[in-house]
């Protein structure tokens, strides 16, 4: 017989190729970890990894052994949530990952009305706005924004986000309100840099009009947030999700301009989670009951175009 323990070890193994970071996540020592993964080739008769002083990457035998460990500890788990489900517990935890600007604004207090009404569960937060691997960061699920070509990854819409211009009524009262897209060339504004490329072409459309506005900035961030927050203290004009900004306008915090002109098409927002995983009853509750938040967000603050 497998160990689970000892399979659930090799999967993270492979997937941070670094045995020590698996064990230490596992709560494991070195020495049992190793011993294990000795075990496991010794009874397999098969070399899975190929190591390294830094890195522990798989050999042939073990990408081959590595999908059926996968599909093995999805279908315990697959088990595991539907005696739960016969029970209609609750349990256990979650771990999530989403875009900095929208986890702070309406997802952290939407998840604690989560955990409030399931108190058996607990969570693992994430934000920020790069990319994260599920796989090595070991995540249930994760919010993403755009189209995803991922086909490892299984995808519950949420809503649509278009970006609008905004700005706080002290700057505007300061530098004077733009009344279309292209005064935004000589305007301060507040720009949203991923990776650390600068997002300064900002397309617009109006009906059947097009344009993209070149914008230069004196603050960027890789950080939504931050472009979020930059803009409430009346820094300059940020290009936000409406989503993200919404709140904000209907409060005053911020001036929605031009709204006429927005962004075109729309980006899907999803929930994704890795295909080799079946997710538990958790996150199939998570899941709609987000679906039910945002559905509740857009009857609330339709967009004003």
């Amino acid at each position: 017989m497998y160990s689970l323990d000892d399979l659930r070890l090799f999967v993270r193994t492979a997937e941070l190729e670094n045995l020590s970071a698996a064990a230490r996540e596992l709560d494991r020592t070195a020495a049992t970890a190793s011993a294990a993964l000795i075990r496991l080739e010794q009874r397999l008769n098969a070399r899975l990894f190929a190591r390294t002083t830094r890195r522990m990457r798989l050999t042939e035998e073990g990408r081959v052994f590595l999908d059926a460990a996968r599909k093995a500890l999805a279908a315990l788990e697959e088990g595991e949530g539907a005696l739960a489900e016969q029970r209609d517990a609750l349990a256990g935890p979650l771990r999530l990952t989403a875009p900095s600007d929208l986890g702070r604004t309406w997802l952290r207090g939407w998840l604690d009305e989560f955990l409030d009404m399931h108190p058996q569960v607990s969570l693992e937060l994430s934000i920020g706005d790069s990319i994260t691997d599920l796989y090595r960061s070991n995540i249930d699920l994760a919010v993403r924004v755009g189209w995803l070509e991922d086909s490892s990854l299984v995808r519950r819409q949420l809503t649509t986000l278009r970006r609008v211009a905004v700005a706080a009524p002290a700057y505007l009262a300061r530098a004077g309100t733009p009344t279309h897209p292209q005064e935004l060339a000589s305007h301060d504004v507040v720009v949203l840099s991923p990776g650390g490329q600068p997002r300064s072409r900002w397309p617009f459309r109006s009906g059947d009009a097009w344009l993209e506005v070149e914008v230069i900035g004196r603050r960027s961030s890789d950080d939504g947030g931050i472009v979020r927050d930059w803009a409430l203290a009346g820094h300059g004009v940020a290009y936000k999700s409406w989503f993200d900004v919404a709140g904000d306008v209907e409060a005053g915090r911020l001036v929605l301009l031009f709204p006429a002109w927005y962004q075109e098409p729309p980006m899907p927002l999803q929930l994704v989670f890795l295909q080799s995983r079946y997710p538990a009853l958790r996150q199939r509750r998570l899941i709609e009951f987000l679906q039910e938040r945002f559905a509740a967000f857009d009857a609330r603050f339709p967009f004003p175009a």
